[in-house]
């Protein structure tokens, strides 16, 4: 048993049990092409490093940590440098969450520039690789002036608000009427989905809103990871569910909170369930032909004629689906 364990252990940390072996994520015989999940952290808090990783490292899983530069170190409960560059050096994405927390929507353009651009720079300084962006409080992806500045640094930006995003941008259809994920209509207005606007499930404001217990919780993050099978078939992905947590294992907010006990359940699940997990890293966008696209999962995946990994095709209807954030 790993020294990590031994003392979470001796805390009095025992939510979950953990396997004297570690499970590597399943391999290409059994994790099935119709099932991709993308796992991401927001604000860089410490208990994702000291709680969150050892879970992720027992099945193998990699998720995307979107830091909040000036938290590193000067504010308590984050992370510092040295555990944000052992989770990249050990094959995590790691994604701006901005300078400073800062509600974009309400920023200058200067003030902008130094929270999406300076952000970057500041974890490029680290020697982190970095191509994407989470928006702080969720706000700015629907706002003209915060997209210009956003796309200058970035290859995508994740907000949140749906359980499942669309490779195509066309599943909204309630909302939208897109065929393609094209930032801007001809109109030059800023289109409802595309590669800024990348939508996730807010796994602990769901907690939140829904006042929901851990069974809940858990039985709500099953039909959330599995809204994808009505989309993806015989390995075209058309569709995926992007998970994100802020808070694993901590006391400080009870209600915003993932427990350790059910984090666990659910990567036991999507492990013994055969489900890939990957990145946001592993997200590209094709601008050929609009669409967002999965780069490079273990396996190949089938293609449709226009990249040469699975970026699924036009035909079939979306139907809406419960939105909760």
């Amino acid at each position: 048993m790993s020294i990590l364990i031994s003392f979470l252990l001796f805390l009095g940390i025992q939510q979950f049990d953990f396997d004297h072996e570690l499970h590597a994520q399943s391999d290409s015989n059994s994790v099935t092409n119709d099932k991709v999940v993308i796992l991401n952290f927001d604000d860089g808090r410490k208990t994702q490093f000291t709680y969150a990783k050892p879970i992720l490292d027992k099945y193998g899983f990699k998720a995307t940590f979107y830091i909040v530069c000036n938290y590193l170190e000067n504010k308590p409960g984050f992370m510092d440098w040295k555990q944000v560059k052992q989770l990249y050096e050990e094959g995590h994405d790691i994604g701006s969450h901005s300078m400073n927390h800062a509600n974009l929507s309400k920023l200058s353009k200067k003030d902008l520039k130094l929270e999406v651009g300076k952000s970057k720079k500041c974890l490029e300084d680290h020697g982190i690789d970095v191509t994407s962006f989470a928006y702080p409080f969720n706000k700015g992806s629907n706002d003209k002036k915060v997209i210009k500045i956003v796309s200058k640094y970035y290859e995508l930006a994740r907000t949140a608000g749906s359980p499942i995003t669309y490779l195509h941008c066309d599943g909204w259809q309630d909302q939208s009427n897109q065929k393609n994920c094209r930032t801007y209509t001809k109109k030059e207005d800023l289109t409802f989905a595309n590669r800024y606007s990348i939508r996730g499930w807010s796994h602990d404001l769901s907690r939140l809103v829904n006042s929901y217990t851990d069974d809940k919780l858990l039985n709500r993050f099953i039909q959330v990871v599995n809204t994808q099978s009505e989309y993806n078939k015989d390995g075209t992905i058309k569709a995926l569910p992007i998970i994100i947590y802020h808070r694993a294992g901590d006391n400080e907010a009870e209600d915003y909170n993932t427990h350790l006990k059910l984090f666990e359940k659910e990567m036991k699940y999507l492990h013994d369930n055969n489900f890939r997990v990957i990145t946001m890293k592993d997200l590209g966008y094709e601008k050929k032909t609009d669409y967002i696209y999965i780069k490079s999962p273990n396996e190949p995946l089938l293609t449709d004629g226009i990249a040469s990994v699975s970026i699924g095709n036009q035909s079939g209807s979306h139907v809406p689906i419960r939105m909760d954030e």
